[in-house]
């Protein structure tokens, strides 16, 4: 097992190498993008996801959100991995259309939520 979690990353690398070499550019022109777009994937999934996670709760409806969540999470440390198979499995991942868009959670200026009833007091 570990083998194949040190094969597969120095298998894309070389893959990369071979590309940039046959598209006749520095190498490193293939990996910088990558890393750049996952850095900012990154960054904004996380600060996002508290307040996501916070209206899931409410509404209860976690799978949708945590589901898509977790899938660019996932996309964003495949671009930060070096290599241009992985980028490529990245962007299919952020290219599956959200399952569900919740909304977070707002405070009013006029103070915590409010909700009608009745009630009876009992004796």
């Amino acid at each position: 097992m570990l083998g194949i979690l040190v094969a597969l990353p120095m298998l894309d690398i070389y893959a990369t190498l071979r590309l940039a070499e046959a598209l006749n550019v520095p190498g490193w022109a293939l990996f910088v993008p990558g890393v750049i777009f996952g850095v900012t994937i990154f960054k904004r999934e996380t600060r996002n996801l508290r307040s996501r996670f916070a209206a899931a709760m409410q509404s209860m409806t976690l799978r949708p959100i945590v589901f898509d969540s977790g899938r660019r999470l996932l996309a964003a440390l495949l671009l930060l991995a070096p290599g241009f198979l992985s980028d490529v499995f990245a962007l299919f991942l952020l290219l599956i259309p959200s399952r569900a868009v919740a909304q977070p959670a707002t405070v009013t200026a006029s103070g915590p939520r409010t909700m009608d009833g009745e009630f009876r007091r009992v004796e």
